[in-house]
């Protein structure tokens, strides 16, 4: 989604603001307020698209947030995808408008204490099969030269029709109490950042994608 269009940037932060207020319904009904303060934490109470904020090392770019989620893309992705100056046809309207996103999302244990985080990186709906078909090959390929065994795209990402595909395993970590947001926000931030050298991977391909 671009830049300058302040119509759908009021939408954009309304839908934050009721997601938060989701998020808040949430908390009371089943105490997992301690993700809801770690969205705060990390993003303030009204975070405009494309916010940077810092997880460890590195910084990463806002896209979105709903009910159990927060969407987000690392810096130097942006970086490397604007440095292609390509339109990415069909993913101009989805999350940062690439073809990639990540986000962390929360899911609650049986007995409303315990749950875990996951972390999900997904290539999305690219229009021309053949170039869709190129970049999973490209990452597949350098995953595997790199020995990366946690980049793994499902057998059908690349046939014809599919427009989402996750390709991030053993991709979560376990929170004790949901309820406490120093906790989450541990797990959280230790979650992304023992992705790194995934996502130094994917950035330092992405300039392969031009020759596609």
């Amino acid at each position: 989604m671009s830049n300058g269009r302040p119509g759908l940037d009021n939408l954009e932060n309304q839908f934050f603001r009721d997601s938060m207020k989701a998020l808040d319904l949430i908390a009371n009904r089943k105490s997992d307020s301690g993700f809801v303060i770690c969205m705060r934490r990390l993003l303030g109470n009204n975070p405009q698209k494309g916010k940077s904020f810092r997880i460890a090392k590195r910084e990463h770019v806002y896209a979105g947030v709903d009910k159990s989620r927060v969407i987000f893309l690392p810096a130097q992705w942006r970086e490397e995808f604007d440095k292609t100056k390509s339109a990415w046809a069909g993913c101009e309207n989805w999350w940062a408008g690439y073809p990639f996103i990540l986000w962390v999302e929360i899911r609650l244990g049986d007995d409303g204490t315990t749950g875990y985080l996951k972390l999900i990186a997904e290539i999305g709906p690219i229009s021309n099969y053949k170039v869709r078909k190129g970049i999973i090959d490209t990452i597949r390929a350098a995953a595997s030269a790199k020995n990366l065994e946690r980049i793994q795209f499902p057998a059908d990402a690349a046939d014809k029709g599919r427009l989402y595909s996750r390709f991030f395993t053993k991709n979560s970590i376990t929170v004790n109490d949901i309820r406490d947001p120093d906790e989450m926000e541990r797990k959280f931030m230790q979650l992304v950042a023992d992705f790194e050298a995934e996502f130094d991977l994917i950035a330092s391909a992405i300039p392969q994608l031009l020759e596609l």
